[in-house]
């Protein structure tokens, strides 16, 4: 795609570079050397290239002809690879720093309802919050039990590749036990000792320091996310008490066997993933004892956000809106948008300066 985009933009496929190091023409590029000389063979005359290459772990030392590369040539590089190879961490180490690094999410709802081309958004949330939003799965239409076997294998796939070998698993099946631990608590604040207790209660008794590191695996794999606990007043991030969320909603319910009802906490976690995909850095909000879901910022942009499945109820409502209210007292809060996101279509409007929305409608925004 960015190849083609090049091309539309008028760059002569000369000066555009690419290898997929997982086709059969490149089985002799396997080190670092004979990459360089595949590279500057096709980069023969003193002009700006665009250097595209596809799993390019599969060649050894790959970071040494890439540093070369920006030093000795006139080039933009784009690099795609998998997880276990090519995590935020090492990419740090091996390229000095010297890099911008582009996240691909699941599907949003909005690229969602146009890739499996509904149109109505109830269905489609409903499908959306069972099976999320990975392309393979959306393929399967409403064969649920395509949908959880490919879940299922995606699954699979990413902790035997991206988790096992990057933490060097001894217990797959404590490693399970805490990924399902932390997509049973999504929404809720996860302590290190709560995992340890509930991995010795199933006889599965793990030190602290594994139980961690197998949590940073599953956070650097990209299967969940971690949301830190930010204190509104003090202007500083509190230690412990962090929130994890599953990255895909389809991961999420094939790891608790497709729960029934737990509306509120799945809106919550798509609503997190959403404002990711937007852009936002993403935190939980802490004003002495009252929580708000997310403090969302990007640029100049601030958000404070609830969630709930229902504002109905009047003691739901003024719940939802208290800790809202507050951060309007807040000098550090001057120009926050405050917002409740709900499933409801009554009841919406702007209430205190807060608004209440349908939670589809700023889905599809």
């Amino acid at each position: 795609m960015l190849a083609e985009y090049l091309r539309e933009m008028g760059i002569p496929q000369k000066n555009i570079v690419m290898a997929n190091f997982e086709s059969s023409e490149f089985f002799d590029v396997t080190d670092y050397r004979s990459l360089t000389a595949w590279l500057y063979k096709r980069m023969d005359e003193p002009e700006h290239y665009y250097v595209l290459l596809d799993e390019v772990q599969l060649v050894d030392h790959w970071e040494r002809a890439i540093n070369a590369l920006r030093v000795d040539a006139d080039v933009d590089i784009y690099l795609t690879g998998s997880n276990a190879y090519l995590l935020s961490s090492q990419l740090a180490t091996l390229l000095s720093g010297r890099y911008e690094e582009i996240n691909v999410y699941p599907l949003s709802f909005k690229e969602f309802m146009n890739y499996a081309g509904l149109s109505d958004r109830r269905l489609g949330l409903e499908r959306y919050l069972r099976f999320g939003g990975l392309p393979p799965v959306v393929d399967q239409g409403d064969d649920c039990q395509l949908a959880e076997t490919m879940l299922s294998g995606i699954y699979n796939t990413v902790v035997v590749k991206d988790v096992a070998q990057h933490v060097q698993i001894r217990n797959m099946s404590v490693l399970g036990d805490v990924a399902r631990f932390l997509a049973d608590t999504t929404g809720s604040s996860v302590a290190i000792t709560n995992i340890e207790r509930r991995l010795a209660s199933a006889h599965r008794k793990t030190a602290g320091g594994t139980v961690e590191r197998y949590v940073q695996g599953l956070v650097d794999a990209f299967l969940f996310s971690r949301a830190q606990r930010y204190d509104l007043k003090g202007g500083a991030y509190l230690q412990g008490g962090e929130k994890y969320y599953p990255a895909d909603l389809g991961i999420r319910n094939m790891l608790l066997d497709f729960p029934a009802g737990d509306l509120g906490f799945a809106l919550e976690n798509v609503v997190y993933n959403e404002l990711l995909v937007r852009g936002f850095h993403v935190r939980v909000g802490k004003l002495g004892n009252i929580e708000v879901d997310f403090i969302a910022t990007k640029g100049e942009t601030k958000l404070a956000i609830q969630v709930t499945a229902t504002m109905l109820d009047e003691k739901t409502r003024q719940r939802e809106l208290a800790p809202l209210r507050q951060l309007v007292t807040k000098s550090a809060n001057e120009g926050l948008r405050r917002m409740v996101l709900t499933y409801d279509t009554v009841g919406l409007g702007v209430v205190d300066g807060i608004e209440i929305v349908n939670a589809i409608d700023w889905l599809l925004e």
